[in-house]
């Protein structure tokens, strides 16, 4: 809803114009009134109207030097100013002080009402826009990147003093009943859902611990194991959206921290660890970007208590699947999963091949069905490569294309093919490269980069020749009637 507040010392005239707005149906308004300036201050206090419709002529303080002070404290409000004069002082005063309208009495009320519309519909847009982009960061493999918001699109879209956020295993619908009922404990609720998990953004007006969250949670999931990252104030709201991807991660940690059995103690240690570690190093580990050994050597080296170390690897590897994999698990076969190998686990050595074997948890963890899915999704991708290698395509654009995390598809590309995205790429580029210039020895290096996907001839040569050993032009004369072997 539009916020509105009314401001206008004569009671008639502003309970008029509250009671047409009411009944309009064209823009949702939730709407208060002030019968001056001392009392527009005190409603405007911690409610953060979106728009203030004021009349300028009002006693002891006008209402544009009430908007002067306003816009000082409520930079994102927009004002409409009422007045019974055209006079060039006003209007002067108003476009200093950048007034959306100046109407004069008495008041076209269809014309007031396209307005506040149009005012909803730029907000709507720009709360969208924001959410898109957190989506992007969260889902589009964005987990380690910065992404700039500005502080206006942050102030609209967490407009209470207190955030946080948490996961769940739910799916959107499971998500969009969870969302109901928690309505009754937070004012705003976004939800973002892919699959088999759901995050949940929470802005609210009171002040609640983490643990106030976690019971409520207890309450209204219903057994649906979650996590939380740690509350957020005021100040901090920009910065969190910036980092939102990073709370995602400490979240699905700390929500498998909650269910593992160990001490509360090891808990804090690997939440503060993990925190200060990122989960960078485990996605790259299970999207085969970097090895086992190197990877225990970063934990060994973080790790306070040698003790501690399995469940670091164990926490951050199982959720950098979830991230990427989109699996989810009971909270009965983690706990079975982590026990079943904790024991095992007594140095940098055993860890490391603990981790190696992890490296298919992504697919053993998937049912039979769900692992026929993600296999089409590999063949679907391959089909769009067959098609746009022409074009500059990137993995992100297949992986949105296919509707899978780009991680996951490099992962599971690499499971199905036995090389990665890029290489197989490269590999039907270069084979329509020696097809061109089998059917047409003619052609120009130029015109075959060009067809091939590649922007330069001297880039495109440097890759032929990275590939065969030769030239393209030797390659045609040596082994033009040959067959094409790539791997």
């Amino acid at each position: 809803m539009l916020k509105l507040l009314l401001v206008d010392d004569e009671y008639i005239v502003l309970k008029g114009l509250e009671i047409v707005l009411r009944d309009q149906k064209e823009v949702s308004l939730e709407i208060r009134t002030a019968i001056d300036a001392v009392d527009a201050y005190e409603k405007a206090e911690g409610w953060t109207p979106d728009v203030i419709i004021a009349d300028i002529n009002m006693p002891e303080i006008d209402g544009l030097t009430m908007l002067e002070r306003l816009s000082v404290t409520i930079p994102l409000c927009r004002f409409i100013i009422v007045s019974g004069y055209e006079e060039n002082e006003y209007l002067k005063r108003a476009l200093k002080l950048h007034v959306d309208d100046y109407l004069l009495k008495p008041v076209d009320k269809l014309y007031l009402i396209r307005r506040l519309k149009q005012i909803d519909e730029e907000k709507q847009a720009r709360i969208k826009n924001t959410l898109m982009k957190c989506r992007l960061m969260l889902f589009r493999g964005h987990f380690f990147h910065d992404s700039e918001f500005s502080g206006q699109e942050t102030e609209e879209f967490l407009y209470l003093p207190y955030f946080s956020l948490f996961v769940a295993g739910l799916s959107p619908s499971g998500a969009r009943e969870a969302k109901s009922r928690l309505a009754g404990y937070f004012e705003q609720i976004f939800v973002f859902s892919q699959n088999n998990w759901s995050i949940f953004l929470l802005n609210y007006s009171v002040k609640l611990q983490t643990e106030d969250i976690r019971a409520i949670l207890a309450h209204v999931l219903d057994g649906s194991i979650s996590g939380i990252a740690d509350t957020k104030q005021n100040g901090e709201k920009q910065a969190f959206l910036e980092q939102i991807a990073f709370h995602y991660q400490n979240a699905l940690c700390d929500m498998l921290l909650s269910i593992l059995p160990v001490s509360e103690a090891a808990k804090a240690r690997a939440a503060e660890k993990i925190a200060a570690h990122t989960l960078a190093s485990a996605v790259r580990v299970i999207t085969f970007e970097l090895s086992a050994a190197a990877y225990v050597n970063e934990i060994y080296a973080a790790a306070e208590a040698p003790e501690d170390n399995f469940l670091m690897v164990f926490t951050e590897t199982l959720s950098a699947y979830i991230m990427i994999a989109d699996i989810n698990l009971p909270a009965a076969s983690i706990q079975k999963l982590y026990q079943t190998h904790v024991k095992a686990v007594v140095n940098e050595r055993t860890l490391a091949a603990f981790l190696e074997k992890s490296q298919n948890l992504g697919n053993d963890l998937l049912t039979p069905a769900e692992q026929e899915a993600y296999s089409s999704k590999v063949d679907a991708a391959r089909a769009y490569i067959a098609e746009h290698y022409q074009e500059d395509i990137a993995l992100e654009q297949v992986a949105e294309f296919v509707s899978v995390n780009p991680s996951y598809l490099s992962y599971i590309f690499k499971k199905e093919t036995g090389i990665t995205f890029l290489q197989y790429l490269t590999n039907v580029r270069m084979q329509k490269a020696c097809q061109l210039m089998t059917a047409d020895p003619g052609l120009s290096l130029e015109e075959i980069a060009i067809r091939c996907g590649y922007h330069s001839a001297s880039y495109f040569h440097k890759i032929f020749r990275g590939k065969f050993g030769v030239s393209p032009r030797q390659w045609l004369q040596n082994s033009g009637n040959s067959p094409l072997l790539l791997d």
